[in-house]
C-alpha cells in the first residue's frame, strides 16, 4: 500500500506478479528482462516471432544501453509465449496511460512511479499485458483481484478509484471477452480453494 492524500493506494510490484503467477499451480517459469543494444535480433522471416542473443559477460552487458523490455512464460503442458515491446513504445505508453507521468515529461519534474523507476514499472506493464491477453487468469481469484486494483486508490467501501487512466480495468475486460490460446483444465479441490483465500488475504490484508 502507497500512500495518496487520506487513502491507500494498492500498488504491485513486477515480483509480486511473479510470485502470484507462480502461486497459481500453471506457469513453469515466467520472468522480465530488459533488451539491451545488440541483443534483438529482429523476427523470424517465417514465423515473425522476436529473436534474441544475450550478451553472456555481464560487466559488458550493463554497460549497454536498455532498448527494450521482454517478458515471457511458460506453462507446465510446454505452452510457451514471449512479448517484446520497445523502449520508444514503453515511452509512449506511459505518456498515455499516466498522467502523472506526462506531468513529469512536460514540468521536468520527478515525482510519478514512472520518474522514479521506469524499468521497473516497465517490468510490470510487460507483465500485465503478457498475463491479461494470453496468460491463465479465470482460474486464479487472486491474480485477477490484483491486476483489478493494482494502482488504484481503495475507498472505504472497497471501491476503486484510478489516479492514471484506467488501464488494467480495459485490459481485463477485454480479456474475459477473448478466448485463452491454451486451456489447461485443473480439478479445484477443497485445499485448493483454502490456499486461493490464504493469498488473497497474503496480498491483500484480509483477516
Amino acid at each position: 500500500m502507497v500512500p495518496f492524500k487520506d487513502k491507500a493506494q494498492f500498488q504491485l510490484g513486477y515480483k509480486g506478479y511473479i510470485q502470484l503467477a507462480i502461486r497459481s499451480g500453471q506457469y513453469k517459469d515466467i520472468d522480465v528482462i530488459e533488451v539491451r543494444e545488440g541483443e534483438y535480433k529482429g523476427r523470424d522471416k517465417i514465423t515473425g516471432k522476436h529473436q534474441f542473443e544475450f550478451i553472456e559477460d555481464e560487466v559488458e552487458r550493463e554497460e549497454k544501453p536498455i532498448i527494450g523490455y521482454m517478458a515471457y512464460f511458460e506453462y507446465l503442458n510446454g505452452f510457451y509465449k514471449n512479448l517484446y515491446w520497445s523502449k520508444e513504445k514503453m515511452q509512449k505508453h506511459a505518456l498515455e496511460y499516466s498522467q502523472a507521468y506526462a506531468s513529469d515529461v512536460k514540468k521536468n519534474t520527478n515525482y510519478s512511479f514512472w520518474s522514479k523507476d521506469f524499468n521497473g514499472m516497465a517490468f510490470k506493464t510487460m507483465l500485465r499485458q503478457l498475463i491479461s491477453k494470453w496468460g491463465i487468469m479465470s482460474i486464479d481469484l487472486t491474480m485477477q483481484k490484483a491486476l483489478e486494483s493494482d494502482m488504484a486508490v481503495i475507498n472505504d467501501n472497497g471501491t476503486y478509484d484510478y489516479v492514471d487512466n484506467n488501464e488494467m480495468v480495459n485490459e481485463v475486460i477485454e480479456t474475459e471477452n477473448q478466448e485463452q490460446p491454451v486451456e489447461v483444465k485443473q480439478e479445484e479441490t477443497q485445499q485448493n480453494k483454502v490456499e486461493t483465500e490464504k493469498n488473497t488475504d497474503f496480498f491483500f490484508g484480509n483477516n
